[in-house]
């Protein structure tokens, strides 16, 4: 696969409806020349996401998500930029640029060689009787067989390679992570070799790759595919794009640990089920449900492993905002095993029984409360830190209160070293460049610049796109001023969303900017561009000042004059009467 170019971008934005995207996610209601609907990436009962047909952007006033038609894409399906771009091309039949520079056919590509070997496992399973027979022992019916695409890598060094040899590209199939090159030998083989084949795709239904259980006496018992642009299993939820309306539609997910056991919990009535991808859990895959719901249950296995990566998986999901709860599944025993010892009915109950995570651990940490000074405070500092992953205050508060009193610890203090906690990591959080306090004022420009219908000074006269310090509304305002400089008129808000289009995040703040009412200054905004003029200078001036250091200690006089008669001529323009003004 070539490089995406802005061509190509284009291509796909005038290719793809933002409405027909957005129907498959929530209902819409038309209004005005808008529409309306229930936002999609969290939980309301009043509608507060809008989208724009026309400009192709959506921005939801309550969560404050936003972008165009890509971006939402992107948003519901988990895929970066790339993969969105190569996902809704082939979508929409949109040839791609191969690396030599031609086109090719969207079923050439390393999608391609993954489908091509989809249908190669699953024609292998039907063929060989063994795989299926140990299926039958596990109770998987052809029904699940078939809806979860499961298929059968047999017992050879290259029988995959020879099936598909003539048809894909060798290139691509190492690409795809199904094909190995050998150390020794510099020969290819195949990666998986008589294993049981799961299908993985991503939250769009993008066959991405493949995960091998084995039926023989391989040491490794499941094997991945290899990471690959597509494929990083921090990223990915194993069943995640068949389960995301059922977990909508009931309002929960819930987290497992194996492939197995998303098919279990499937086959026992419970099909909003998922699972990592034998890795520990990652603020990635927990940030991936909290888009389709804000409660997870936890049916990790029985087992102290099991337990222990609850435990882990707990504040992760918590800091993604959502109210954990978890089956307490018996010792020794994991979703499927209990299916198949106890019956469905047995793994439902305990999923729909399942208590808060978060009070069983504090349970836990607490020791009903007969700890001596010591361990009070030991016990005290870990429910700090897990309470700290909870983002809603109310809902930390209670457990805090709650806490404080099994510990039997001063409530104050418990909530004053947690407070103390979170006033500390905002400082650390502002420090790392968040910067959110100058959000406002430069959006405040830059809507005025989009939106007023006042004329406006020349493109020399305006704020400089430097002054600008998010990088989103910085990448919107050196387009804003380069399509002025270029046409000799202010763009329309149009053409600076086809000039970021290859940016969400800059589309996002866009439709952000263009989704509230227009402004009401008859002039530019003095008191932000006043505030974004002066610091801009204070940064300019110490910019300029090491630069001057620098040229003094390697004395080069000519670059030492250039910078000194720089910093002369700004504080000569930098005048209390300039302050507010455009410059």
């Amino acid at each position: 696969m070539g490089r995406i170019t802005p061509e190509v971008v284009q291509q796909v934005r005038d290719a793809i409806d933002i409405i027909d995207i957005a129907a498959q996610l929530t209902s819409l209601k038309k209004q005005g020349r808008k529409y309306v609907a229930l936002c999609p990436f969290h939980k309301e009962k009043t509608p507060s996401f809008q989208i724009d047909p026309d400009l192709g952007l959506y921005h939801c006033f309550g969560c404050g998500a936003g972008g165009d038609a890509i971006k939402l894409h992107m948003e519901t399906s988990g895929d970066d930029f790339r993969t969105a771009i190569e996902s809704l091309a082939h979508r929409y039949a949109i040839p791609l640029p191969a690396d030599d520079g031609d086109y090719q056919r969207p079923s050439l590509d390393v999608t391609g060689a993954l489908e091509a070997a989809l249908h190669f496992f699953a024609r292998e399973l039907s063929r060989v009787e063994m795989p299926r027979r140990y299926l039958d022992e596990r109770q998987i019916s052809p029904e699940l067989r078939q809806g979860f695409g499961l298929g059968y890598a047999p017992d050879g060094w290259h029988l995959l390679l020879d099936a598909l040899r003539s048809k894909v590209d060798m290139k691509l199939l190492v690409a795809a992570g199904l094909v190995g090159i050998s150390d020794r030998t510099e020969r290819p083989y195949d990666r998986f070799r008589h294993r049981l084949m799961f299908p993985i795709h991503s939250t769009s239904g993008r066959l991405v790759g493949f995960g091998g259980r084995t039926l023989g006496d391989d040491r490794a018992k499941y094997v991945n595919t290899s990471e690959t642009e597509a494929f990083k299993k921090g990223s990915l939820l194993y069943g995640l794009h068949q389960a995301k309306r059922s977990i909508r539609d009931r309002g929960r997910a819930i987290l497992v640990e194996g492939y197995f056991d998303v098919l279990a919990m499937t086959a026992c009535g419970l099909p909003e089920s998922v699972a990592g991808m034998g890795t520990a859990l990652t603020p990635e895959q927990a940030k991936l449900i909290s888009r389709f719901t804000d409660r997870v249950v936890l049916a990790y296995d029985g087992d102290s492993a099991g337990q222990g990566a609850a435990d882990k998986a707990l504040p992760i999901l918590l800091a993604a905002g959502l109210a954990v709860e978890k089956a307490p599944f018996p010792a020794g025993h994991d979703p499927d095993s209990l299916r198949l010892e106890a019956g469905p009915d047995t793994v439902k109950d305990l999923v729909d029984t399942a208590a808060d995570a978060l009070q069983l651990t504090l349970d836990t940490m607490t020791g009903g409360g007969n700890l001596g000074p010591t361990e009070q405070a030991e016990a005290a500092e870990q429910v700090r830190k897990l309470l700290g992953a909870v983002k809603n205050p109310i809902t930390r508060s209670a457990y805090a209160r709650t806490c404080a009193q099994r510990l039997g610890v001063d409530e104050e203090l418990l909530l004053k070293a947690q407070a103390a906690e979170l006033f500390s990591r905002g400082l650390r959080e502002k420090a790392d460049g968040g910067l959110r306090d100058n959000n406002a004022g430069e959006r405040r420009i830059l809507q005025w610049l989009l939106l007023t219908e006042q004329p406006l000074p020349e493109a020399n006269e305006l704020p400089l796109a430097e002054a600008f310090l998010n990088p989103s509304l910085r990448k919107l305002v050196e387009a804003f001023l380069e399509l002025y400089r270029l046409e000799g008129s202010p763009p329309t808000p149009r053409d600076v969303r086809d000039a970021v289009a290859d940016d969400p995040d800059a589309t996002a703040e866009l439709a952000r900017l263009l989704s509230g009412p227009p402004p009401e200054e008859d002039k530019p905004p003095q008191d932000s561009l006043a505030s974004l003029e002066s610091r801009w200078f204070g940064r300019r001036i110490q910019q300029l000042q090491a630069a001057i250091q620098a040229a003094q200690d390697g004395r080069d006089d000519d670059a030492l004059r250039a910078l000194l008669a720089e910093k002369a001529d700004l504080v000569r323009r930098r005048h209390p009467s300039m302050s507010g003004r455009f410059w």
